[in-house]
Formats: C-alpha cells, structure tokens, sequence
C-alpha cells in the first residue's frame, strides 16, 4: 500500500475525496509521496517516520516484553472475569468466610476493587495476584477451588498474567 504524507507528518493513505488525484495537484496541497508502508517485524522493530523517510528500529528485550505484556492486557477479559468469579464455588466460599473473618473480609473487598479498576481500563495485575494468594492463605483453597480459578483465567485469556496460589496447570493445557 502507498502512503502519502501530508506537511512532513506520518504518512498515511489519502483521504477518498482526493484518492485519484495527480501527483501535481497533490504537492500542490501539502501531500509528498507515494511512500510504500514500511515492511519490518512489529514484535520486534518498530518504523519511525523521520519526515522524509521511514526508519527501523529495533526495540530492546525490555520493549518488546513491555509490548507482550501490554497485548496480554489488551487480550484479557476484566469484565468476563468479575462476572464469572461471582458465579464460582470460590466466591461463594469467600463471601461465607468474609462475615466471620476480617482477613478474609478486606482480601474479598479489595479484590473486589482491583476487578471494578480492571473493568475500566485500570488492571493492576501485582496486586490481583496478591489478592488472589491473600485469599488462598486466609481460607485455604481446596484443589478443585484452585482448579475452577485456573479455568476462570483461562477462559477470560488471563494464564499469562494471573496466577492460581499453589496450583500448577495440567501440562497439557486442560483443567483437572
């Protein structure tokens, strides 16, 4: 695909009303091009327009881990996650456990918090996790617990970035 730049700005395709115009009347504008897109591997470089060419640059491994994890949290499912949590054995257990026990009580409202931040764009996945193992260490989630929470992640596109306290997935990828 060509692209054209307007002023020295990053090039772009023509907006349609001057798609098919000369390239005479385009200069005439402000428009410079055709430019072809860049061809370069966006996990691992990224184009930079210089005003009058395009530059590759390759990112550092701390970029492109920052890039993975930044698509991770793009892919996750916040809403799908707090939803389907309150429909779990676990949830149920916690709630139970939080009338009688204040640990359990603030771990269930702050995670609670943690979810609704997510909900809207605000995930803080350090503290999730630590919710999620303050939780385990105050009620001790069984097995099967562990199990569901494992599958809740799963289906919500969350095993990259939540874990399960003290659970190792099945190496096959399926829950137990």
């Amino acid at each position: 695909m060509f692209l054209f730049s307007y002023h020295n700005g990053t090039p772009a395709p023509l907006p349609v009303e001057l798609k098919g115009a000369d390239a005479e009347h385009l200069a005439s504008i402000g428009y410079s091009g055709p430019f072809p897109s860049p061809l370069f591997n966006a996990r691992t470089q990224k184009a930079q327009w210089t005003g009058g060419e395009w530059l590759i640059i390759t990112l550092s491994e701390e970029q492109i881990a920052q890039a993975e994890y930044l698509r991770l949290l793009s892919r996750a499912n916040w809403q799908g996650l707090s939803d389907g949590l309150m429909a779990t054995n676990v949830y149920a257990k916690v709630k139970a456990a939080a009338s009688v026990s204040l640990a359990v009580n603030v771990g269930a409202t702050e995670l609670l918090g943690l979810l609704g931040d997510a909900k809207i764009g605000r995930p803080n996945v350090n503290f999730l996790n630590a919710s999620f193992l303050s939780i385990n260490n105050a009620i001790n989630l069984s097995d099967d617990d562990k199990a569901e929470l494992y599958a809740l992640f799963q289906d919500n596109g969350m095993t990259s970035l939540l874990q399960v306290p003290d659970y190792e997935p099945p190496s096959n990828g399926a829950v137990k």
